[in-house]
């Protein structure tokens, strides 16, 4: 039996909720150099939403946001991933529910880490200000995954600060378990075009990105004429 099945089956059974003694709802879980000016408030999604859903089950597309305090290229990773079913549900197992015969407030997401899968347990307690979650959040606000997932990857770095200096490509690699790369494209189209038909008939996962130009930052620029936003990674399919 997992650690995950008998935490769960023992709270289940004494009609208790997990609390991680591992990684506990406290301000040095979040901030471990800086102070913020306020106290995190720790809440569980039943707290937040009279019916959360663990994965909304509406088509859609991504809709996962930074929230106030998130951080992006973490976003562009769990777009990545969402929009890969088999990875995704490699990464976060389909059998967790927020029904009260199966409910004990403990989840599991598996992450590639120093060379092997791990499985990664937290409790859903989610730090909110202002009675909001602080970070990762879905424009689905019954949708908890991705505030889950984002505290299984603080869990295995520490902190929440700690995710502050992560990159894209670290991420993508945490959660595919592939080895990434960064190509820049500022060479001949032919070469270039060329170059991405070949990784896409390998099957890579490609994404790309749009840099801000100097004059970009100075003016504010966030989108492209085209409509394309500037810093957002978008994924390339043949």
């Amino acid at each position: 039996m997992s650690d995950f099945e008998r935490i769960r089956r023992t709270c289940v059974k004494r009609g208790e909720l997990w609390e991680d003694p591992e990684f506990p709802a406290t301000q040095t879980s979040v901030f471990y150099h800086q102070t913020p000016p306020f106290q995190f408030v720790w809440k569980r999604p039943k707290e937040l939403c009279t019916r959360p859903l663990f994965v909304h089950d509406a088509p859609g597309q991504f809709d996962i946001g930074a929230g106030k305090m998130g951080d992006r290229w973490l976003v562009s990773c769990l777009g990545v991933l969402y929009l890969s079913k088999g990875l995704f549900y490699r990464v976060v197992p389909a059998d967790q529910t927020f029904l009260s015969d199966q409910y004990a407030g403990v989840f599991r997401f598996r992450l590639w880490w120093c060379g092997e899968w791990v499985e990664v347990l937290v409790d859903d307690r989610l730090p909110t200000v202002a009675g909001k979650l602080a970070f990762l959040q879905s424009q689905h606000s019954d949708q908890f995954w991705p505030g889950l997932l984002e505290k299984a990857y603080a869990k295995l770095h520490g902190s929440y600060e700690a995710l502050k200096y992560g990159t894209l490509l670290d991420g993508l690699a945490d959660l595919t378990g592939g080895i990434t790369e960064s190509i820049s494209i500022r060479q001949d189209p032919t070469t270039c075009g060329r170059m991405l038909s070949k990784l896409l008939e390998m099957t890579s996962l490609i994404t790309c990105t749009v840099q801000s130009s100097l004059q970009q930052v100075r003016n504010q620029v966030e989108k492209l004429a085209n409509g394309i936003q500037i810093g957002t990674n978008y994924r390339l399919y043949a």
